[in-house]
């Protein structure tokens, strides 16, 4: 479905507003995984990227309804992975791939959850319009204090959501 996203405010944050021009094409919700490596038991998880399967919720966003009413049984529109432990990519049917890098962060608003972003896309990279995305409205993927009962050089996978706010 195709809805009015032009009045959509984002959720109250402190990054730096979308660049002038740009025009909020799709609020996707990303459901996956936040993805975190160990070098041994004693080590801090180091962040290795995340995997997601992204899903449209720009109408349930744009008419105020309730994050659960995106139903993960709804098809994917496409999907969030890494291309390198720094490097996010976005693969979007009808946006094409964009490959991005972040240029802001802000602590979120929820105990236990991601950082709220600001990413950039890498035109050199990317074969679509997209320019901007920002991670919102995080919910966990939050890597464990140490890398307890993990074997070294295992990965630690912690379960997340978050919209991305989609600019073109």
């Amino acid at each position: 479905p195709t809805c009015n996203l032009a009045t959509t405010p984002q959720p109250s944050n402190t990054l730096t507003p979308p660049t002038t021009g740009l025009t909020l094409v799709l609020i996707a919700q990303g459901h996956g995984t936040q993805n975190y490596t160990c070098t041994n038991a004693t080590a801090v998880p180091a962040a290795i990227g995340a995997v997601a399967s992204l899903f449209n919720a720009s109408c349930s966003v744009a008419s105020g309804a309730s994050l659960s009413s995106i139903s993960e049984s709804a098809s994917a529109i496409g999907a969030h992975f890494f291309v390198d432990s720094t490097t996010p990519e976005f693969d979007i049917i009808g946006l094409g791939d964009t490959q991005a890098k972040k240029v802001e962060s802000m602590v979120a608003p929820v105990a236990n959850a991601v950082p709220w972003l600001k990413l950039e896309a890498t035109v050199s990279a990317t074969t679509g319009p997209v320019r901007e995305i920002y991670r919102l409205n995080t919910e966990g993927g939050v890597a464990p204090a140490t890398c307890e009962g993990v074997v070294a050089g295992g990965t630690v996978k912690v379960e997340y959501s978050a919209q991305y706010w989609i600019y073109a």
